[in-house]
């Protein structure tokens, strides 16, 4: 009873806790007051970095920007220059320098993998007959790479990564090794990470240089953008950009060999720039937002990396990124003669903030649903371990072969995983759209679990049931995962 009285107390202690965004403000006070409004409850934000494009009476464009809340765990205000992740943002960069490079006569559209990568040599010979247009609107037929649970726990787990020298050759050798063309896709706008990291590589070898010195020259030194880096191979530091939800800056190794999507810290001023220059036509390769696909949903349309869609009745030209893994947000969009930019720390979304500054006050219909997939999954990860430790727990008739009977290591295995995902939510659950105290109920599920397995201890085998290899192989596999996950969330 003592354990379950523990985990009660552990449960009501350590429950998750929402981050609230406070009232500081660096900036346009204007811009901030609207944002602020714009939100109404300010539940899920930490530190929010935003900048608004407007006309300027003078001629061109301005930029306002606006820094809200904080970053890093001392709380320090989110100021001009405060860096943040891009996540799927950075994927407007390549389409660009697609465009530019088209421009420049230096490659076409139909311009072939293989023809850019010759020494490649892919498994799947159809990689080497994709198109950089394909790359550039997801209609290669190349994987999505679908953000399921395991993939996701494992990208939470393997947060740090060794010396990432040659990650660009260990992501092209993955490419080779195992991606693979769906024909069946092939055509069909179906969004795909490895394509556009495929793509930033092979402009980047038609140039002769490598993808961030490529950015750089092209787009980032020409629009005048100071803060925005690309973290290439060749950096030997860690970027320095505080991640509310993780509370340490973020490991951005893991995205240097895809660097087209992801590897860019920026701030929402920089990017601002850029929104200034397309919505001048000043831009390199601003043609790339011009559509030349057929979107994922009827709304939209396919630009180079950019999006077209029509919400609230305006055509939206933008991108969104949702790091959720990482636990970072940003959106860069304009509409007509105004843009707008907004850089998040945590992993509420922050699309929405930005269509409002553009005007419109229709929420994504893309974020309603993902808001109500994951918080489904945080319910689900809160508390189906608990249950499912219980009911092993508790298990004394016999049951079918498929249902595994009660010994000491099943207790111990279960129990592993069980406390394992149930840290796993408490760091990666959406607290700001479930209540916390379902987190709690899984606690107190899991202590009940192990007081039923604590007075049983002593009456239990070490293992039972049928074909006992089997059941030591399973066994081994669970507690494996369980303390994986568990040395995975020691290190953040």
């Amino acid at each position: 009873m003592s354990l379950l009285v523990v985990a009660t107390v552990g449960a009501v202690t350590m429950v998750p806790r929402p981050y609230e965004l406070d009232d500081r403000v660096e900036g346009d006070r204007g811009i901030a007051a609207s944002v602020r409004e714009g939100i109404g409850d300010t539940t899920g934000y930490h530190g929010l970095s935003v900048a608004l494009v407007e006309p300027d009476p003078e001629g061109g464009h301005r930029v306002r920007s606006a820094g809200l809340g904080s970053v890093g765990d001392e709380g320090e205000g989110v100021g001009e220059d405060t860096p943040f992740g891009s996540a799927s943002v950075a994927k407007v960069l390549p389409g660009m320098l697609l465009a530019d490079m088209v421009d420049r006569g230096e490659l076409d559209l139909d311009t072939r993998v293989g023809e850019l990568l010759p020494d490649l040599d892919p498994v799947d010979p159809a990689i080497a007959d994709i198109t950089v247009e394909e790359l550039a609107t997801h209609t290669s037929g190349l994987s999505r790479e679908e953000t399921t649970l395991p993939q996701t726990l494992w990208q939470f787990v393997a947060k740090r990564h060794p010396d990432p020298a040659g990650s660009v050759d260990d992501f092209l050798d993955e490419v080779a090794t195992r991606a693979r063309v769906d024909p069946e896709l092939r055509g069909t706008n179906v969004y795909s990470n490895t394509g556009f990291g495929l793509l930033g590589h092979a402009l980047a070898a038609r140039s002769g240089t490598d993808y961030a010195d490529l950015v750089r020259e092209r787009l980032l030194e020409p629009l005048g953008m100071e803060h925005t880096h690309v973290w290439s191979d060749q950096d030997g530091a860690d970027p320095v950009v505080h991640d509310a939800d993780r509370g340490r800056a973020i490991d951005l190794d893991r995205t240097v060999a895809s660097g087209p999507w992801g590897g860019v810290t920026t701030t929402a001023g920089d990017l601002g720039l850029l929104l200034a220059a397309m919505l001048d036509g000043s831009a390199p390769g601003s043609w790339a937002a011009e559509p030349v696909a057929t979107g994922d949903v009827a709304r939209r349309e396919q630009g180079l990396g950019w999006y077209v869609e029509t919400l609230g009745g305006k055509e939206i030209t933008a991108h969104g990124g949702n790091a959720t893994t990482n636990g970072h947000t940003a959106w860069i969009g304009y509409s007509g003669d105004r843009g707008a930019v907004v850089l998040s720390n945590t992993h509420r979304y922050s699309e929405d903030i930005g269509i409002r500054l553009l005007g419109v006050d229709e929420p994504s219909p893309d974020n309603v649903a993902g808001e109500r997939l994951y918080a489904t999954v945080t319910v689900i990860l809160a508390l189906l371990p608990g249950a499912l430790f219980l009911g092993f727990a508790a298990r004394r008739r016999p049951r079918p072969m498929m249902r595994r009977p009660t010994d000491r290591a099943g207790l111990v295995a279960y129990g592993t995983l069980t406390v394992a995902l149930l840290g796993y939510v408490h760091l990666a659950g959406f607290w700001h759209l479930v209540s916390p105290g379902v987190w709690a109920a899984g606690v107190f599920l899991a202590g009940a679990a192990a007081v039923v397995g604590a007075r049983r201890w002593s009456g239990l085998p070490t293992t039972r049931g049928g074909t006992p290899w089997l059941r030591r192989a399973l066994t081994g596999l669970v507690a494996f995962a369980g303390l994986t996950l568990l040395v995975g969330l020691a290190m953040l």
